[in-house]
């Protein structure tokens, strides 16, 4: 997880402060002083774990800035400022600020709402890191329910990306007839053997259409069922 700190800050006390600080608190800190400054320097690099903004700049507002960093990153921004009133808060929250600080702020209070905004944008990313499943030139995306064969995006049915997946998490794994469609229809199999066999026939021409080649995904096991192998 990065610990660098985005500032952009004209009063050069404050900066001072709050860098000194913020280093014996193991974060490293870039400061700029203006709005321009801090805009071109954040396009060349978005590796930041959070931005601290002040809305009072010397050639632009920092809603201004904020604006342009929200357009370019998901980065968690604190806003700075001198103006205690809520039309100040409202507006800098609604362009897409995570939250403010009040001057005169404590240092230890500013450090706690820094921890806290990076820990909540570090939960959040991982909670919707996309599970991917990788095997032979498949890509099974289980977040987005989405597959590619060699780069190629699949349009599957609900019950054939779960069959896909079923097999695919199993690499190696025979399943019967009757066990498949138990764990992918959640119902009693009941014979039905067409329904299996058109499910799994419509898959595998897709995936072969995808892949554009003969290459061979679900293995059939003459008189037990179905299962995936890496490719050897």
């Amino acid at each position: 997880m990065s610990n660098r700190i985005f500032l952009v800050e004209d009063d050069l006390s404050i900066c001072d402060m709050v860098r000194d600080y913020l280093l014996s608190e193991n974060f490293s800190i870039d400061v700029f002083h203006n709005g321009t400054s801090a805009i071109h320097a954040f396009q060349a690099d978005y590796g930041y774990a959070l931005v601290l903004v002040d809305l009072m700049l010397p050639d632009m507002s920092g809603m201004e800035v904020l604006r342009a960093i929200r357009g370019m990153s998901t980065v968690p921004i604190i806003i700075i400022t001198a103006k205690d009133n809520d039309t100040d808060k409202t507006m800098g929250l609604n362009l897409g600020a995570d939250d403010y600080v009040v001057k005169p702020f404590s240092l230890i209070e500013l450090t706690a709402r820094i921890k806290a905004n990076i820990r909540r944008a570090v939960k959040y990313d991982k909670q919707f890191d996309p599970e991917i499943i990788q095997i032979k030139d498949l890509e099974i995306n289980l977040t987005t329910h989405t597959v590619k064969a060699s780069g190629n995006v699949l349009d599957l049915t609900r019950t054939e990306f779960d069959i896909l997946k079923l097999l695919a998490s199993n690499v190696g794994h025979a399943f019967s007839k009757e066990r498949l469609y138990d764990l992918v229809w959640r119902e009693p199999y009941f014979g039905n053997e067409n329904v299996l066999n058109s499910h799994i026939n419509r898959l595998r021409a897709k995936l072969k259409a995808a892949s554009g080649s003969d290459r061979k995904y679900i293995k059939t096991l003459w008189g037990i069922g179905y299962k995936m192998e890496e490719d050897r």
